[in-house]
């Protein structure tokens, strides 16, 4: 895992702040919206549209801005970012994600890791960790089926219940099984067919998603 230098954690915090408030009225600010997430719950988050992309960032113009956010020195850093394409619906970009270059496999919302809880949630991506934690749900998000890493499982053997929270569709079981193979601690809890943790929540409410995990 590489060490961030204090330029490039800079870079981040300024991008984050510049991008987030691009935010208001803008295209991401529809996707979140159609996705329930244009709301004050979501401000922690910190995601932003990138109309003016810094410097090294112009490839993603007009993407919502996701930031991986950690506590340092008792304040809000970043240490990594991707862009989705903000089109509703089906994705009409080359690509639905990008990455920086080079960039490591980031968890995404690890502040959920130092909560006093027996219990956590994975999903697959970072705006079904979102809707899982505003709805009461502590989460964190791996971005990709193809993204967990073995290793992660130590930062989970100490709960009780790792929920993995699956997509409705055979990419998301084998998503699924994949991190639960290395987590003897984990429940797979798999979304309706078709839907997600997102989805579910917009369609049946926040209730529904806590409803999911209850014993």
């Amino acid at each position: 895992m590489q060490r961030l230098s204090a330029s490039r954690r800079a870079f981040l915090q300024a991008a984050t702040s510049s991008y987030h408030a691009s935010l208001p009225g803008s295209p991401a600010a529809g996707l979140l919206e159609a996705r329930g997430l244009l709301n004050t719950d979501v401000s922690p988050f910190r995601l932003g549209f990138v109309a003016e992309p810094l410097s090294g960032h112009e490839m993603y113009r007009g993407r919502l801005a996701i930031p991986y956010l950690r506590r340092f020195r008792d304040e809000w850093s970043v240490v990594s970012m991707r862009f989705r394409c903000v089109h509703i619906g089906k994705c009409e970009c080359n690509a639905k994600y990008l990455s920086t270059p080079g960039d490591d496999i980031w968890i995404y919302n690890t502040p959920m890791l130092l909560k006093e809880t027996a219990t956590i949630a994975i999903t697959e991506g970072e705006l079904d960790a979102v809707s899982a934690t505003i709805s009461g749900v502590p989460a964190v998000g791996i971005p990709g089926a193809e993204a967990w890493q073995p290793y992660f499982a130590g930062l989970f053997a100490g709960y009780d219940t790792v929920h993995v929270l699956a997509d409705g569709d055979n990419a998301g079981m084998r998503f699924a099984t994949t991190v639960a193979r290395d987590l003897s601690n984990a429940k797979i809890i798999q979304a309706a067919d078709g839907e997600d943790t997102n989805s579910e929540m917009v369609s049946h409410g926040r209730e529904y998603i806590m409803s999911r995990v209850r014993p």
